[in-house]
């Protein structure tokens, strides 16, 4: 850097002060402006991700999924959890435990493999054909219908709502719990 435009080595040294100065204010709104623009991209960030089995993109907007997202991780629970035959229903039951909370996972995976053992046994399939699906806060409610066969005999073929349970953590889908909605008949039978 040349500087020497005084006669003076001291009004030389002035400039160069000041010149090293201004620099400084220069970068230190760099810096500023930058730190404002990283602020801003990461707070307004889109994240499209793409995971296999899905039918769409799915994306987080302020750490919320969309619901296409939210009704295709549905479709994709309930028909883990409802449609299933005796040599798939274990192998079922392992895809839709991996959805579960941790705290939630030792009873749902008693629940679910003791369904399976049951299902093995007595050789029963199970059919369900999705109709409606129904966003709430934290809860998703799946309606449709369900049919179940012993063999080439129809057991059961019924209109069923199921209720999802759910909590976002951290972007990760976790199932708290997984029920039959019962109608007012039902429970009035059980109560």
């Amino acid at each position: 850097m040349k500087t020497n435009i005084f006669l003076q080595k001291t009004s030389n040294l002035y400039v160069e002060n000041r010149l090293l100065k201004f620099i400084i204010v220069v970068l230190a709104l760099a810096v500023i402006f930058n730190s404002f623009m990283v602020y801003r991209a990461v707070k307004y960030q889109r994240v499209v991700l793409i995971p296999p089995q899905m039918t769409g993109t799915v994306e987080f907007v302020q750490g919320r999924p969309t619901d296409s997202y939210t009704k295709d991780l549905s479709r994709r629970i309930v028909n883990l959890a409802a449609t299933y035959s005796p040599p798939t229903a274990r192998m079922q039951f392992e895809g839709l435990l991996s959805y579960y909370a941790p705290e939630a996972y030792p009873e749902a995976s008693q629940a679910w493999y003791s369904l399976a053992s049951r299902i093995e046994e007595s050789q029963v399939s199970s059919v369900f054909y999705l109709q409606t699906i129904k966003l709430d806060e934290n809860i998703i409610e799946v309606f449709g219908n369900l049919k179940q066969f012993a063999g080439d005999t129809l057991l059961e073929n019924s209109s069923k709502t199921y209720l999802i349970n759910y909590r976002l953590q951290d972007g990760k889908f976790y199932i708290v719990s997984f029920k039959e909605k019962l109608s007012q008949r039902q429970e009035e039978e059980r109560g």
